[in-house]
């Protein structure tokens, strides 16, 4: 089964040696609430604000808490809607089952070329 939003929180806030009462009041919520998105009790995500804390509290990948809220970054979404060809160039990557992590490789493996 896969790591749900909760389970990784959960992991990596152990693995950092952090106790639930101690996270939550460091980044500003109750601990009955980090203990409810732990627990996968709780229905709606925590908020991008709440996530950046705790990516940064833990020493965790924002934007894998992103995607594991089922959630995409204000700053994302905002270069979605500004650049009118994003939608369809994200369209093409999916129908050609490009990721993400081929497509940044990609670019890198570009840059470096033009660089040579």
């Amino acid at each position: 089964m896969p790591e749900t939003l909760g389970d990784r929180i959960k992991r990596v806030r152990k693995e950092r040696g952090l106790g639930l009462r101690e996270t939550a009041g460091k980044i500003g919520i109750s601990a009955t609430f980090l203990s409810r998105v732990e627990t996968n009790a709780e229905k709606a995500a925590p908020s991008e604000e709440v996530l950046r804390k705790l990516a940064k509290l833990l020493d965790d990948d924002f934007d894998a808490l992103m995607h594991l809220a089922e959630r995409v970054p204000t700053d994302v979404a905002a270069m979605i809607k500004k650049d009118p060809g994003m939608p369809a160039f994200l369209r093409t990557a999916r129908d050609q089952k490009v990721s993400g992590d081929q497509l940044l490789k990609m670019l890198e493996d570009s840059t470096k070329k033009g660089r040579s």
